[in-house]
C-alpha cells in the first residue's frame, strides 16, 4: 500500500466505481440536456401564478388572502413612489384580494398617482393605495378601469408582504417609469418601460 500514491488511488477507485455501475452517480456531472430540462421545468414552475396566499401587515392586524398572484413583479420608479416609499415600489399583480381580518384598519388614498406630482403624468386617481392605518405597512394598490389592461391584474401587492412566504419564487421582470429612476441605484436585466410607454400601452 505504501507504494501507491494518492493520485493513482483516486483514479483506481473512479475506474472501479464505473465498472460496478455507480461511477456515473458518484463522479460524473449531469448531461447538459438533463440540466437544461430541469432548469426549464423549475423556471416554468416559478412563473406559475399562486392560487392563494395568506399574508399580513407588520402588526398582523390586517390579514389578506391574495388570489391568483403572479410571482413576476414590477418595480415602479415614478416620483410619487420615490416620495411615499423612500425609493421604488415593488409590486406583484393578482386578480383579487379578500380581507380575512382587520378591514377597519385598511386606509385608502385614491389620488396617489397623477395629482400633485409633476413627474407623473398618469390620470388623477387612476389607482387607489391601501395601507394599514395602525403600523403604516403599504399593502397594495388597485387600478381603476381606465388603467386596467388585464382582469387578472387588478391589484398590485407589496413584495414586502410576500417575504418568507414565496420569496424564492419571485422574479423581478419589469421596471416602469424607468426614465424617472434616480442614478444612485440600479437593477439587473429587466424589461424597461418609460412614462410614455405606460401612458400609451397601460403597461402597469
Amino acid at each position: 500500500m505504501g507504494g501507491i500514491n494518492r493520485r493513482d488511488f483516486i483514479k483506481n477507485v473512479a475506474i472501479g466505481g464505473a465498472v460496478l455501475g455507480f461511477g456515473n452517480a458518484v463522479f460524473s456531472k449531469p448531461s447538459k440536456a438533463l440540466a437544461s430540462g430541469q432548469h426549464n421545468k423549475e423556471e416554468s414552475m416559478r412563473n406559475e401564478r399562486k392560487p392563494e396566499i395568506i399574508t399580513s401587515c407588520h402588526c398582523k392586524k390586517v390579514v389578506l388572502k391574495l388570489i391568483n398572484l403572479d410571482p413576476r413583479f414590477t418595480v415602479c420608479h415614478c416620483g410619487t413612489c420615490q416620495l411615499i416609499h423612500n425609493g421604488p415600489w415593488y409590486g406583484a399583480n393578482c386578480s383579487n384580494i379578500k380581507v380575512i381580518d382587520g378591514k377597519e384598519y385598511i386606509g385608502e388614498f385614491p389620488k396617489e398617482h397623477g395629482e400633485g406630482d409633476k413627474n407623473c403624468n398618469l390620470p388623477s386617481g387612476c389607482t387607489i393605495w391601501h395601507f394599514c392605518s395602525n403600523c403604516g405597512s403599504r399593502l397594495y394598490y388597485s387600478f381603476n378601469d381606465k388603467m386596467l389592461k388585464n382582469g387578472n391584474d387588478r391589484y398590485n401587492v407589496s413584495i414586502g408582504l410576500l417575504h418568507h412566504i414565496c420569496e424564492e419564487d419571485l422574479i423581478m421582470e419589469n421596471e416602469v417609469f424607468f426614465d424617472m429612476k434616480p442614478d444612485y441605484y440600479g437593477f439587473h436585466e429587466t424589461k424597461k418601460f418609460s412614462s410614455d410607454d405606460i401612458l400609451k400601452n397601460n403597461q402597469m
